[in-house]
């Protein structure tokens, strides 16, 4: 081995250890090394790392992507209180929270609607689906002004705390909020509950990375 490489592994070695008693002194001190929160993009669309609700920072969760047999139909955003990879943490969080979709293609709003509705039924028991009747029947009203979305528009569902559920399309309110506290749990179980749309969407909204499997000898 020449000097000169001798004396870069050295070196190599020197700055290793630096850096070792440096994160140590920070944790001695009891700071850690900060992740710093990335945007996410899929399929083209862009996800801020956290939006701003009625001046709450909300992080963004997770997204994900509707699929109509092949085709990708529109993505989605969940952004929470805080940030959690179990759906009943999320679901039992207070605060404001925000579902964002973003068309990848033209559809009908109805579409979105029938997928809500009938999530909300195979998630719920028939008492709490007989009680959600009139907020659905509401959010039908709501989405048949819509009518229509195009490629590109972004549709959001909202939840603030004390004013309800609001429907938003390309940032403007659609319709007036459904005040009933048990609708919007009730939504986001339509992607979360026991029963998803899609458990690949379920894990992708939360962020979810299934254990490493076991070696069998172990």
């Amino acid at each position: 081995m020449s000097l000169c490489n001798a004396g870069k592994r050295a070196a190599g070695r020197r700055l290793l250890a630096a850096g070792a008693l440096g994160l140590a002194w920070a944790a001695g001190l009891g700071w850690s090394p900060v992740a710093r929160a990335q945007p996410a993009e899929l399929a083209g669309v862009v996800y801020p790392s956290a939006i701003k609700v009625e001046g709450q920072a909300l992080p963004l969760n997770g997204t994900g992507i509707t699929y109509r047999a092949v085709a990708k139909l529109y993505t989605i955003g969940l952004y929470t209180p805080q940030k959690s990879s179990k759906a009943e943490v999320v679901l039992a969080q207070n605060g404001p929270k925000q579902l964002r979709f973003v068309m990848l293609q033209g559809m009908r709003v109805d579409e979105v609607g029938k997928t809500v509705t009938k999530g909300i039924e195979l998630n719920s028991s028939r008492e709490e689906f007989f009680n959600l009747i009139p907020a659905i029947r509401t959010m039908g009203e709501v989405f048949s002004r819509i009518k229509r979305l195009n490629t590109g528009d972004t549709f959001t569902i909202e939840y603030v705390p004390k004013r309800g559920t609001m429907f938003f399309v390309n940032g403007q309110p659609a319709g007036l909020p459904i005040t009933d506290e048990r609708f919007y749990p009730a939504v986001l179980r339509v992607w979360l509950g026991s029963r998803p749309a899609s458990q690949d969407l379920k894990d992708a909204l939360l962020s979810y990375k299934p254990p490493a499997v076991l070696d069998a000898l172990e």
